[in-house]
This record gives C-alpha cells, structure tokens and sequence, in this order.
C-alpha cells in the first residue's frame, strides 16, 4: 500500500532563512513540489524521506517523516556538520543494515517511536513538525522553524 506525505514548512521568525537543500528517500520514494508543498510518495509502510534545510546564517536541520508498522513517524535532527551529515547520510541511520541502511541506534529508537509529533530547540530556536492527519494513506505533516 503506497503513501503519500504532503509536508507544509512554516518559517515564524525573520531573523534567518531557511532554503530546502535536499531530499531524500530510503528505498521506494520519491519526493516532488506540489502549490508549494513538499510531497513526499513511498511504496509501502516501512521507508520514509528527508529534508534538510541550510539558512543564510548557517544553520542547518534535518526533518524525516515516513510511515512504519503503518503508522506515521518523524524526527528532527539539528545542528548538522555540513561536510558530512547531509540527508543522503542520515536517512540511511534510521533503518538496520539487515534492511539496507547504516543503523545508529538514537535513530532507529526514534522510527520505533513512532511520534507524530516532535519538538526540539537548539541555540533558541524551535523546530518541530506535527502531522494533522495520521490516518488512511494521504498524510499531511506541518513542519514549523520558529
């Protein structure tokens, strides 16, 4: 059963901007724009994507969604080293090498959890997604940069 996630980003302070810089997919995937929402489209319960998001002062952050044991799921993770933490190398993390990905344990826990809520704040700003439907097969996920 495919799904798809339409995932709506919200930037609430002027005092930096943050640009899309890449997306990505753990296998069976893909991610398009659609009226100025990021979708993303997987095959089945059991992968998801990623967005990193780089601002003009440097800040950067990564947000995955997907869905697995048919529920929807997401993490944050901020404070990137842009040289080597890019999305190609941190969606892999959430999957155990059995299944084709590199496996670090702190995002693994994180898919398991399956929060379809979650807030973080780093050096005073807020990140935080919220999915506002998590039902069926047609999700939809706000993504707030505060």
């Amino acid at each position: 059963m495919s799904y798809t996630i339409t995932v709506q980003v919200y930037q609430t302070k002027t005092n930096a901007f943050f640009h899309l810089a890449e997306s990505t997919v753990f296998r069976n995937g893909t991610w398009d724009e659609v009226k100025g929402a990021q979708v993303l489209t997987i095959g089945a319960s059991g992968t998801s994507g990623s967005l990193r998001f780089v601002a003009d002062t440097g800040e950067n952050f990564i947000v995955t969604l997907g869905v697995h044991n048919y529920k929807p799921w997401g993490d944050i993770v901020t404070k990137l080293d842009p040289a080597s933490q890019t999305g190609v190398v941190i969606t892999p993390e959430y999957y155990e090498t059995e299944w084709g990905g590199t496996q670090k344990k702190e995002r693994v826990d994180a898919r398991w959890k399956t929060l379809s809520s979650y807030e973080v704040t780093r050096d005073g700003r807020k990140y935080s997604f919220n999915f506002t439907v998590t039902s069926g097969n047609n999700l939809k996920v706000n993504v707030v940069i505060g």
